[in-house]
């Protein structure tokens, strides 16, 4: 399976592949430096490539999907819900997915036939927004996109069961959205009552008495560690009465 990290590696061994194959020639008189990598490109690459992935596993039956950015995708399946049907749809940097430039091929909303209605899910845990802070979008934009996810969602699928996650907190350097996350959460959980779906709190459980992301949960002060991780899970299984 190719991930972000994988094609980053790709990227850079083909440049090393293609120097060793110019050594062998009569040098140039001046030596040029190797291009910088395409970060944009190699993004674009991750993001096909893992929704190819998304497709070729919805041929076969599942019934859990979690959605969302890095730290969805950081949530190892395998490792915290062993022998259970779930699928990871979490992709790195991704966002909601409105208010975007024409070329900006991200967002949960262009994806939910991958991500949530070629699945068979019986309950979709959806967490997505911190990104879109990151993007300058103000929470009104947020939840007009967010808005738009429920109610495809309902029309297209309406026996799935939702469960709308808080965004978590964050800390250091990223503690400025904090103020934005606070709101977004409160438009979620408003959100959640009038479409009837179920919200899960998971910003409560990992703020410290500052309001910022437990120091134990992350390395970053964005994304989670094992602990956070486990006490995310506890939440998922508490609502799927695991």
């Amino acid at each position: 399976r190719l991930t972000f990290t994988t094609a980053i590696l790709l990227a850079l061994f083909s440049q090393a592949l293609l120097a060793a194959e110019t050594s062998d020639t009569k040098a140039p008189p001046t030596k040029k430096a190797a291009p910088a990598p395409d970060w944009r490109a190699l993004f674009q690459l991750h993001y096909a490539t893992r929704v190819q992935e998304f497709r070729q596993q919805n041929l076969q039956l599942q019934n859990v999907i979690l959605v969302g950015d890095s730290i969805t995708e950081g949530f190892d399946i395998a490792k915290y819900f062993p022998d259970r049907r779930i699928l990871n749809r979490g992709i790195g940097a991704d966002v909601i997915g409105n208010a975007l430039p024409a070329d900006d091929k991200r967002g949960v909303l262009k994806r939910l036939d991958e991500s949530i209605f070629n699945c068979a899910p019986r309950d979709v845990f959806l967490l997505i927004g911190i990104n879109d802070l990151g993007d300058n979008h103000t929470p009104e934009t947020m939840e007009a996109g967010y808005r738009e996810i429920l109610e495809r969602v309902k029309k297209h699928a309406p026996a799935v069961h939702m469960h709308i996650q808080s965004v978590l907190p964050t800390r250091g350097n990223y503690a400025k959205h904090n103020a934005n996350i606070n709101d977004f959460n409160a438009r979620l959980q408003k959100l959640a009552k009038e479409f009837d779906y179920d919200f899960i709190d998971l910003h409560s459980k990992m703020t410290d008495d500052k309001g910022e992301l437990k120091t134990e949960f992350t390395a970053d002060g964005l994304h989670l560690k094992d602990l956070g991780y486990k006490i995310w899970k506890a939440e998922i299984e508490k609502a799927l009465g695991w």
